[in-house]
């Protein structure tokens, strides 16, 4: 919300809004200028004539039964974004995993190049300090969420997928109407436009989908694919092969973040340049400069020796992902503490999770982060720890369900040169602020 906040100020609207409680936002929104009332109440409303409101605020909120009362305009979240995104030339970025990376990614490309583009991105991309900035370009660069089907409203120029996974069946009920939800995501391109795709992973055609295909990759397949990747100090390197014609073009790319991950997110990235026909050696040196989004493997701080990284991942491919990158790095031991997200993806990826730790040396496991569901019976970090135990994790393992439990337990356990991974979509990265300002208490 605080990002659509911030893009209408600078589109030129009056733009006020309500919130619960102070935060960082909060703080961001006030300093551009954007009034924020704590506490939601009809008041609030006074003077306002359209009401944009979060899928979180349930009808009964008394600023929504005050908006109807008043017979104001009332636009979802994902409408509002649609209308910015489809007034201009949109670049949407939908998967399953990489969407913020990659949006992020494609902004300050885009930044760099003096196109001036408006970005709203799901999380904070490190350069901007922010999640979002309004800019005079043509080019709106937005994340497309799947998570609700709301992807659908956006009318993009260039449409991005970064891949399809089996993810967020409580709305889809399976996998077969996630895939095709994807392909009517892009299939609502422009006809003039683009659509760039994994090409590993996601398989279509210019004939499958009617509109231009552009693809992306490990495999020398696609029209952009990484040769000679390298890892190293938290870093990546790799040559990106341009295909021109019967002949490819060898552009060397220097990242400031790590793992085979963010190498496909750059390749993603760098394949909208592409499309736009833009200078591709400028790209690649303006790439570099990338430090990464909060929480996508974000270093917070030093413990005794040890580094405190805090990350987003919640699905097994992501953990996985992440794990990976870390692991290439790790100088002592590896330490993951993960919270599972929601009681429907515990259950539904079982399996999955059973198997995307291996690569740490001790895990612990939280109860779940229930992001408003209500529980499963039977479903829980326990639930959990049963299908590591199950799959044959070789390591360390510990189950500490109250989060207050685990600032105490890697106060007394982490060493010298150890990596501390903290990962989970919901409030575990408290555990972090806890642990790197010395308030655990045991």
């Amino acid at each position: 919300m605080s990002a659509i906040a911030l893009v209408l100020k600078g589109m030129g609207h009056q733009v006020k809004g309500s919130d619960m409680k102070e935060s960082r936002y909060t703080s961001l929104l006030k300093n551009e200028g954007i009034e924020v009332i704590i506490g939601h109440r009809a008041q609030n409303l006074k003077d306002s004539q359209i009401v944009i409101y979060s899928a979180a605020i349930p009808e009964e909120n008394v600023e929504m039964v005050e908006a109807r009362k008043a017979g104001l305009t009332l636009i979802g979240r994902s409408d509002a974004l649609a209308q910015i995104l489809n007034i201009r030339k949109g670049i949407a970025v939908s998967g399953t995993h990489g969407k913020t990376t990659t949006t992020s990614m494609v902004g300050l490309l885009l930044r760099g190049l003096d196109l001036d583009p408006t970005i709203i991105i799901g999380g904070e991309l490190n350069e901007l300090g922010s999640n979002a900035r309004y800019g005079q370009g043509e080019y709106v660069v937005a994340e497309a969420c799947e998570s609700d089907g709301s992807f659908l409203k956006y009318n993009p120029f260039i449409s991005i997928v970064t891949n399809i996974e089996d993810d967020h069946i409580d709305h889809y009920k399976n996998y077969d109407a996630l895939k095709k939800s994807f392909y009517e995501f892009m299939q609502n391109t422009h006809q003039d436009g683009f659509v760039i795709v994994d090409g590993d992973q996601v398989k279509v055609s210019s004939e499958s989908i009617g509109r231009k295909v552009l693809s992306y990759g490990l495999s020398e397949k696609n029209d952009l694919y990484a040769e000679n990747i390298k890892h190293k100090n938290l870093q990546s390197s790799y040559d990106l092969m341009v295909r021109e014609g019967q002949s490819c073009r060898k552009l060397p790319v220097k990242l400031s973040v790590p793992g085979m991950h963010n190498v496909k997110n750059s390749l993603a990235a760098l394949s909208v340049c592409r499309c736009l026909g833009l200078d591709m050696h400028k790209s690649v040196e303006i790439i570099q400069y990338f430090t990464g989004t909060k929480r996508r493997f974000e270093k917070k701080g030093e413990k005794r020796g040890a580094l405190i990284f805090d990350d987003y991942a919640h699905h097994p491919s992501e953990v996985k992902a992440t794990l990976e990158a870390a692991y290439q790095d790790k100088k002592n031991r590896l330490i993951t503490v993960f919270q599972p997200h929601r009681y429907s993806r515990l259950s539904h990826l079982l399996k999955k999770f059973g198997t995307c730790f291996d690569l740490t040396d001790i895990l612990i496991i939280t109860d779940v982060y229930s992001a408003g569901e209500q529980p499963i019976p039977g479903v829980n970090g326990k639930t959990l720890i049963d299908a590591v135990i199950e799959a044959g994790f070789p390591n360390k393992l510990a189950y500490l369900p109250k989060l207050d439990q685990i600032s105490i337990y890697l106060e007394q356990h982490i060493c010298k040169d150890d990596m501390v991974l903290l990962m989970g979509a919901g409030d575990i990265t408290r555990v972090t602020e806890d642990l790197l300002k010395g308030t655990a208490n045991g």
